[in-house]
């Protein structure tokens, strides 16, 4: 590949991509008094409703103590509760709260318009084939980590 050409590589156009949604994302979100790691906790927790406080970290790859100031400032905001974990005492469940849910709504409006937008010029068969490339690249990179640790 010619050193011109470099600036066209899939990974550089995936990652600055990546980079651009994620600085929009960032703006929009603040807009609603939330950072990203508060919005995608949020977002994570309406999929995975009881969570522990580890699978939350895990997810969002933030070490627990970071997580722990997001988490005291979601249930402060009232947008999610904790419950003492049945199976261990010394843990937590984490579940969002109606506020929290209606907060996670307006996360999701967020981000598809900021889509509709990125790929207005789009049509609808363009976009379903970079969601199928897309989903493929990462069962790719998936496979490839799989192997490096088996």
């Amino acid at each position: 590949m010619k050193a011109a050409d470099r600036g066209e590589h899939l990974a550089f156009l995936i990652h600055d991509a990546q980079k651009r949604l994620r600085q929009e994302f960032t703006r929009r979100v603040a807009a609603h008094d939330l950072t990203p790691a508060t919005a995608r906790g949020l977002a994570f927790l309406s999929a995975r409703s009881g969570a522990s406080l580890t699978a939350l970290s895990e997810a969002l790859e933030v070490q627990p103590m970071s997580m722990v100031r997001v988490v005291d400032d979601l249930e402060a905001r009232g947008l999610l509760r904790r419950e003492s974990d049945p199976r261990d005492r010394r843990a937590w469940q984490l579940f969002l709260t109606a506020d929290g849910e209606q907060v996670v709504d307006e996360i999701w409006r967020i981000l598809d318009r900021i889509i509709a937008e990125a790929c207005g010029s789009m049509g609808g068969i363009e976009i379903e084939a970079l969601r199928a490339g897309l989903k493929a690249i990462i069962a790719g990179l998936q496979k490839i980590q799989l192997a490096e640790t088996t």
